[in-house]
């Protein structure tokens, strides 16, 4: 299980690609308890980025035209379904952080080095726990900023690091 962004009005859902390693569909729940089959369109193993299609009327979206950036010491809310919490009809996980960096990823999962190099937010108060990859970070006011990325180790500290892959990386 996992999170995604739905970011279009045609039902096109952004998620990270490791959720669905063997999968060419997907079951998506949306917050008010509609189920969809989402079925895999697009992946960028690199980024670690994947993305469904699903059919459905009325979905509310983010606009990709209109996402922001962050800088260092801005506070930010996370939206996921960490720990499995939103499965049905119930609200989504919604934590409050700030930037702490903007820095390159040297990240690892175990063995395995992440293959996304680039540009994330290092956040704060807010963590990459199971089910929470694929989930949206926004500003206070609700626009788009990152996508939260799943659980990796920083390859430097060995410490969990939070951390999110700015919206601009993703869309290129």
């Amino acid at each position: 299980y996992g999170t995604g962004l739905i970011v279009s009005p045609e039902g096109h859902v952004a998620t990270v690609w490791s959720h669905l390693l063997d999968a060419d569909v997907a079951t998506v729940v949306l917050w008010d308890g509609r189920r969809y089959v989402g079925k895999l369109i697009g992946t960028d193993v690199e980024k670690d980025v994947a993305v469904l299609k699903i059919e459905g009327e009325g979905l509310p979206c983010f606009d990709l035209k209109k996402t922001a950036s962050a800088s260092p010491g801005a506070r930010v809310l996370a939206f996921s379904n960490m720990f499995k919490v939103a499965s049905g009809d119930e609200p989504v996980t919604v934590q409050r952080g700030v930037i702490a960096a903007r820095s390159k990823l040297d990240a690892r999962r175990g063995r395995f080095e992440a293959p996304y190099r680039g540009p994330v937010y290092v956040i704060d108060a807010v963590t990459n726990n199971p089910g929470a990859a694929g989930g949206a970070l926004t500003t206070l006011d609700g626009r788009l900023i990152a996508m939260l990325g799943r659980e990796l180790k920083n390859s430097q500290t060995q410490t969990w690091l939070n951390y999110a892959v700015p919206m601009s990386e993703l869309t290129d």
